[in-house]
């Protein structure tokens, strides 16, 4: 389509003509991929040109007219047909642009289905199990491929604003993490530490959930179990930092059953799923609680509670257990009660076989997962510390006290004052808000910090009484004060003056994750998996939604006769069943049909297919739904303001010509995030040009 100016404009714009294309540039990955089909062209020729002069003119130039676009040539008012030839692209489409009858003529581009960027979060690589290239982790390499097809998946994921909730039953969450703090489910009816249970469902302060064992809100994680699950659902996605979540658009809701990281009560389960029913039934989306612990002995309340979590629509995704058993024959549980709603998971490894430790069975045991060496969060306070004193120009190195309080990563300054070796008497009153300094030697290292606390001390130093540096611990978690030693030399030298210090201690963002292993590691891809199935049909059963993960696993040698769909967790199949690149939910949406849609084929005849019509997010059913520049606007001077309808997820690429004959070689500008319904986007183009030609493109 062409938009023409009055010639008073002059300088300012003569001429533009949209060139509108749905075209997927090939990624940094793809870049050998063929950008369109070499012999075709796109031809728009002159209004008054007929269909007969303008097959004539294509005879002249050595083509045929492949196909006449007969609905979009009668809507456009001039022949809009795909020509072919023996020559190269490029040269035809020389010619043709030199040819007074064409109008307009462009390649017959290429489309690729749309996988999900690549994030940008840093351990991206590190996480084989949603993208396995054969990478080496903790020193074993794997095979591409042997992953859960995590990218394409969320290429073909559904727009959605919807919070969709899983519900951790484990040790509970670093709910301070930040690569998880903006994914933490939050109770609308309750009002954060006023003690008050408000919305009265029995629980004070369940503000992200509850902790069952030790009756409270405060989800401080007792081990580390928790927080690793938790992230390997859901850690948030794109944020710069660490990891991604399966499915990171989730929220977790913490259900703590846990006083000591290491068991769990069925008192304390049975507690949490029934809270988990409770609040499902109270408006919370919830779909899917992960249980990625096990025992040996068969509880009938459990069970109970397990099926009534069932009868409320939630699937419960369950371990197998980590000991090399078959749960056909040696039984484990939760995992062999086998109840409808549940799905049991084995660990699978970097080469898709089944990992050594993992408990199998090909009646009791689902589907695999991965489950080895697989990176996620690690509670804050668990992480190494980043420790030194600086003075000045001067910088000492320092490690933490165990159980230290922590700083910023500013620091923490005050005037230093030597304190002997910490017993109360040796804290000068000036040492309130200041920083203590005090020797090694006669007194726990606990209680000198517990003195320096009494005095007011912000911050306490702890030098050696021998040559070198030292470790220490303070005994056991508590609110303390942030705590360092160093060496004696170190502290010697400190204190031959009052000088103004800042103390560092605060967590080393590199050391908040760890990599773990087991089938507990493997259920939360299955949990993650249950709320993507549940972000796409949100409509769906609790059996339909646990069929559609099972029956479209990804079949592995390894898992025969070993689970019983044989298979491992394939993400991307959840959401695409046939496999014909257009999700199922869009077949739905617009064919009234989940499968079976023909991505090549073109139902509202208007040059663009349906795979074109679904990476550009435009309606397949209606011909005036397209991927365009709307008429564009000056608002002053050289620069004017171009308008797309836009769709969620999506990036466009903006393309500027003066001269079609040199084709469109001016990048206004690359990466151009969506902003739906409708990007805006102003360009100044030269000011000493008669025309401008845009092209908007998708970028994958």
């Amino acid at each position: 389509m062409s938009y023409r100016w009055p010639r008073k404009l002059k300088k300012i714009l003569a001429g533009i003509l949209f060139v509108v294309g749905v075209q997927v540039c090939a990624a940094a990955s793809g870049a050998n991929r063929p950008d369109y089909v070499e012999g075709d062209v796109l031809v728009h020729f002159r209004a008054g040109e007929t269909l007969a002069t303008a097959t004539r003119t294509a005879a002249l130039h050595g083509c045929k007219v492949k196909h006449h676009f007969v609905h979009l040539s009668a809507r456009e008012g001039k022949v809009i047909s795909l020509l072919h030839s023996s020559k190269t692209t490029a040269a035809l489409l020389a010619e043709l642009r030199a040819d007074p009858a064409v109008e307009f003529a462009e390649p017959n581009y290429l489309r690729y289905v749309n996988d999900l960027r690549t994030p940008n979060d840093p351990y991206f690589s590190l996480q084989w199990s949603l993208k396995n290239t054969g990478q080496s982790i903790n020193g074993i390499a794997g095979i591409p491929g042997a992953d859960i097809n995590f990218l394409k998946a969320w290429g073909l994921a559904r727009p959605t604003t919807n919070e969709v909730v899983v519900g951790v039953i484990d040790t509970g969450l670093d709910v301070t993490h930040p690569d998880i703090v903006n994914n933490l489910w939050t109770n609308p009816g309750e009002i954060a530490s006023n003690n008050l249970d408000d919305d009265h469902n029995g629980y004070t302060n369940d503000i992200h959930g509850y902790d069952f064992a030790l009756n409270t809100g405060t989800l401080t994680d007792s081990g580390f179990h928790g927080t690793h699950v938790s992230g390997t659902i859901a850690a948030t996605g794109n944020n710069g930092i660490g990891v991604i979540g399966v499915d990171f658009q989730a929220h977790i809701m913490v259900l703590k059953v846990s006083a000591d990281g290491t068991s769990l009560s069925s008192a304390a389960i049975i507690q949490a799923i029934d809270y988990a029913i409770t609040m499902k039934s109270r408006g919370v989306n919830i779909v899917a609680l992960n249980a990625s612990y096990g025992g040996g002995s068969s509880s009938i309340t459990e069970r109970s509670a397990m099926q009534s979590a069932g009868n409320a629509g939630i699937v419960f995704c369950v371990a197998a257990g980590n000991d090399s058993t078959n749960n056909d024959t040696t039984l484990t549980y939760p995992a062999d009660y086998r109840l409808p709603n549940m799905i049991v998971v084995a660990a699978t490894d970097q080469n898709d076989a089944l990992a050594s430790f993992s408990n199998y069975g090909a009646t009791n045991v689902d589907i695999g997962a991965p489950g080895v060496n697989i990176l996620s969060l690690l509670p804050v306070d668990q992480a190494g510390f980043d420790s030194s004193v600086q003075q000045s120009a001067n910088s000492y190195s320092a490690n933490t006290l165990e159980f230290s309080g922590a700083t910023s990563s500013n620091g923490i300054s005050g005037a230093l004052y030597n304190c002997g070796l910490g017993n109360p008497s040796d804290f000068p009153a000036a040492v309130s808000n200041n920083i203590a300094l005090i020797q090694r030697g006669t007194l726990n290292f606990s209680v000198k910090v517990a003195n320096a606390m009494t005095a007011g001390a912000l911050a306490a130093i702890i030098y050696n009484n021998t040559n070198g540096g030292f470790s220490g611990t303070l005994g056991s978690a508590s609110n303390w004060i942030p705590a360092v030693s160093i060496s004696e030399a170190d502290g010697e030298t400190l204190a031959m003056s009052n000088p103004i210090v800042t103390v560092f201690n605060y967590p080393d963002p590199s050391q908040i994750y760890q990599y773990l292993d087991g089938t507990s590691m493997a259920t939360p891809h299955i949990s993650g998996a249950v709320a993507f199935a549940a972000m796409n049909f949100p409509t769906e059963t609790v059996a339909q939604r646990i069929q559609r993960i099972l029956t479209n696993a990804d079949p592995i040698v390894a898992l025969k006769g070993k689970v019983a769909t044989g298979a491992r967790l394939d993400l991307a199949r959840i959401v695409d069943t046939d496999g014909n690149g257009l999700p199922d939910w869009w077949e739905l949406e617009y064919f009234g049909h989940l499968t079976g849609t023909d991505a090549t084929a073109d139902p509202d005849h208007d040059g663009e297919n349906n795979l074109a019509e679904f990476l550009a997010g435009t309606n397949p059913t209606n011909s005036l739904s397209a991927l365009s520049l709307n008429t564009p606007t000056l608002p002053s001077g050289n620069t004017f303001t171009l308008q797309w309808p836009s769709v969620a997820g999506r990036y466009y690429r903006l393309l500027r010509s003066t001269n079609l004959m040199t084709d469109f070689n001016m990048v206004v500008q690359t990466n151009i995030m969506a902003t739906p319904p409708l990007n805006v986007f102003t360009d100044a183009p030269p000011a000493d040009f008669q025309n401008v030609f845009y092209r908007l493109q998708l970028e994958p």
